[in-house]
C-alpha cells in the first residue's frame, strides 16, 4: 500500500497519526518483535492503552524516517526477521512483550494482529482494500486469547453476567463470557448465549480493533446482532481498553 506513495503525510481517519507515522511504527516495532522472539526483554510501555500511547509517541519522535519506499522495505524485512527468529527458538521459549510473556506462537500471532490493525488504518486513509484475507483471522486466535482478558475495563464490566458469541463467517468464532464482571474466553460457549454478533471475518475483526465501529457495521448491514439481549452487542467493545 505505501511503497510507491510520493508523500506519506496523509491523515488517518479518527487518528492523530499520518500514514507515514503508522508505517514508521510498524517498521520499528517489527524489529522489536524480532528481538522479543529471541527472548530479549525490550521495555516498551506497560501494556495499557495509555502506556503504549506514551511509548509510541517517544518512539516516533526518535525514529524520523517517513520515506514510503524505505519504510515499506523495513516493514517487510522486519516481519521476515520475526519469523526467522521464531523458527529458530526452542519449544519452551518465553517471549517478553508489552502485552506480557507469551510463547512463540503467541508472538507470531501478535505480529499478525499488529500488522492488520495498523495496516487497516492505513487502508482507510488510502481507500485501499483491507490488507488481510478472511482466512487469516483464525491465525490471530493465540494472541486474541492471550490479550483480551488483559484489557478488560473493570469499571465497565463490573457486575455484568452475559454470554456473547462472535461468529467470524462460517469457519471461526469464540465466546466471551462474563460472570459478575469476571471474564472467560473460549472457542465455544459453555452456557446459553444472550448476544450473538455475526459478520464476515474482516468486518468483525475490524470492529474488535476499533477500525470500524459496531454502529457503522450494523447500520451498513455488515454486522448482525441477535439473541435475547441483542442490545448488548453494540456496547461489547466498550468493555475493553483496546491498545
Amino acid at each position: 500500500m505505501i511503497r510507491d506513495l510520493p508523500d506519506t503525510a496523509i491523515p488517518i481517519p479518527r487518528s492523530e497519526w499520518t500514514v507515514g507515522d503508522a508505517a514508521a511504527h510498524l517498521a520499528f516495532t517489527n524489529l522489536g518483535l524480532a528481538m522479543m522472539a529471541r527472548g530479549l526483554q525490550i521495555p516498551y510501555g506497560d501494556g495499557t492503552r495509555e502506556g503504549l500511547a506514551d511509548a509510541n509517541e517517544v518512539a516516533l519522535e526518535g525514529f524520523g524516517e517517513r520515506d514510503a519506499g524505505v519504510l515499506a522495505k523495513r516493514i517487510v524485512d522486519g516481519a521476515r526477521m520475526v519469523f526467522v527468529e521464531a523458527a529458530a527458538q526452542p519449544p519452551d521459549r518465553v517471549c517478553f512483550t508489552p502485552m506480557g510473556p507469551m510463547d512463540v506462537d503467541g508472538l507470531t500471532s501478535y505480529l499478525l494482529v499488529h500488522q492488520v490493525m495498523h495496516g487497516s488504518a492505513i487502508a482507510t486513509a488510502l481507500g485501499a482494500p483491507w490488507p488481510f484475507q478472511p482466512d487469516d483471522v483464525e491465525l490471530m486466535w493465540p494472541f486474541i486469547a492471550h490479550v483480551v482478558p488483559r484489557v478488560v475495563r473493570p469499571e465497565a464490566s463490573a457486575g455484568l453476567t452475559a454470554c456473547f458469541e462472535l461468529h467470524f463467517g462460517e469457519g471461526f468464532g469464540f465466546a466471551v463470557m462474563f460472570d459478575d464482571g469476571e471474564l472467560t474466553l473460549a472457542r465455544s460457549p459453555s452456557r446459553p448465549v444472550e448476544c450473538r454478533l455475526s459478520a464476515d471475518p474482516q468486518t468483525l475483526l475490524l470492529v474488535l480493533v476499533k477500525i470500524l465501529t459496531a454502529e457503522e457495521a450494523f447500520e451498513g448491514g455488515d454486522l448482525t446482532i441477535s439473541g435475547p439481549r441483542a442490545e448488548l452487542g453494540t456496547t461489547l467493545i466498550d468493555l475493553f481498553n483496546i491498545p
